[in-house]
């Protein structure tokens, strides 16, 4: 794949899962109770509550700068680790606890995580092939600085 389809490729998931993260990011900012009472929820699932605040934060904030391509990679990052939290302490034991008995525990465990699934996939995407050349970090070459320090840090070494 030419470099043109992949700055295209990371614009169009970049736009696309900012879009869906949003809508849940601004429910938990400014609903009802604010990120207090999404991280209030999070104790039940053995999650320290700051991590709710950090989550919803992420999710709205995040995704805006995730659209934009600013911070890609970072805001990436914090996104896929809320959905692997999502679907591995929240969704996962919900759906399997929640299953009808005789039903198929596999099919029932994805009706349950696939919208965090598919999020984590497109996040930690994301965070691997960075935001592209149509972005704001292309703009502002914050990867190549961060490049070059760490490339200067190294040679000090």
């Amino acid at each position: 794949m030419n470099r043109r389809a992949l700055d295209i490729v990371a614009l169009v998931l970049r736009i696309a899962t900012g879009l869906i993260f949003i809508p849940h990011g601004y429910s938990k900012v400014f609903g009802s109770g604010g990120p207090a009472a999404f991280a209030a929820d999070l104790p039940a699932y053995h999650i320290p509550s700051f991590l709710g605040y950090i989550a919803a934060y992420a999710e709205f904030f995040g995704a805006i700068l995730l659209i934009a391509g600013l911070l890609t990679r970072l805001d990436a990052f914090l996104l896929a680790c809320t959905m692997a939290a999502a679907v591995g302490l929240v969704q996962l034991p919900d759906a399997l606890n929640g299953a009808e008995p005789g039903a198929n525990r596999f099919f029932e465990a994805m009706k349950g995580i696939e919208l965090p699934l598919s999020l984590f996939a497109c996040t930690a995407a994301l965070v691997l092939m960075g935001a592209g050349r149509i972005s704001i970090d292309a703009l502002l070459r914050i990867e190549e600085r961060l490049l070059k320090r760490k490339t200067a840090a190294e040679a000090a070494a």
